[in-house]
This record gives C-alpha cells, sequence and structure tokens, in this order.
C-alpha cells in the first residue's frame, strides 16, 4: 500500500523518466494515448481526470488514485470535486473500494490539500 501519496506521485515521475530512457517509443504511445483521451472536447480535461480517478477507485487502483488525484489537481480539481468523484468511484466499485483505496485516496487528498482548504 501506498504510505506517503507525495512520495509516491514524486517516485512516480521519476520512474517514468527512467523508462523513457530505456523505452521511449512505448513511453510515447502510452503517454499519447493519454493525452488525447482527457484533451478538452465536449467534456474538459478536469472532467475527464476525475472520470479516470473515479474508474480507479472503482477498480481498486491505489497507483492510479494517487496519480489521477494529482492530475486533477493540476487540471483545477477542488478537495470537494475529489470527494464528490470518489463517491462515485465508491458507489462503481462498491465494498472493494473501500478499505486500502479509500485510504490511499484520502492521504492523497489531505497531501494534496494539507489545511483541508478548497482550491
Amino acid at each position: 500500500m501506498i504510505e506517503d501519496p507525495k512520495k509516491f506521485i514524486d517516485g512516480f515521475k521519476e520512474a517514468v523518466g527512467r523508462f523513457a530512457k530505456a523505452d521511449k517509443e512505448t513511453l510515447k504511445a502510452f503517454t499519447g494515448l493519454n493525452e488525447n483521451a482527457v484533451q478538452a472536447g465536449a467534456l474538459d480535461r478536469k472532467t475527464k481526470t476525475l472520470m479516470c480517478l473515479a474508474i480507479g477507485i472503482a477498480h481498486g487502483s491505489e497507483y492510479c488514485v494517487a496519480a489521477r488525484a494529482a492530475q486533477a489537481v493540476e487540471a483545477g480539481a477542488s478537495r470537494q470535486e475529489l470527494l464528490e468523484t470518489a463517491s462515485v468511484g465508491l458507489l462503481m466499485g462498491g465494498s472493494l473500494a473501500f478499505g486500502p483505496i479509500l485510504t490511499v485516496f484520502m492521504d492523497t487528498v489531505e497531501a494534496l490539500f494539507p489545511e483541508g482548504a478548497a482550491k
């Protein structure tokens, strides 16, 4: 389980850099797909990133939860928007989305918004 979401996010970015050196083409293809999927269209980037977060919660992926929550904040999401997104993910994930995933999510939100302040 992710112990420190901020440390995980920093480590993830560093790992992506290392992977880019090892297999630039695969990373380019994946990041291209990601960028295409979340680019603004009928839905804005923030909304699409929040959708990714909800799906990560529903599927129980702590790595997606931490990374997509941080990306949603970068796209302008507020603490309240993250919490409401989590409610949807928990609804769709059922009891399997509780426990470790809820812990990772709340730890991440508290790391991104240390004072609980709205953004």
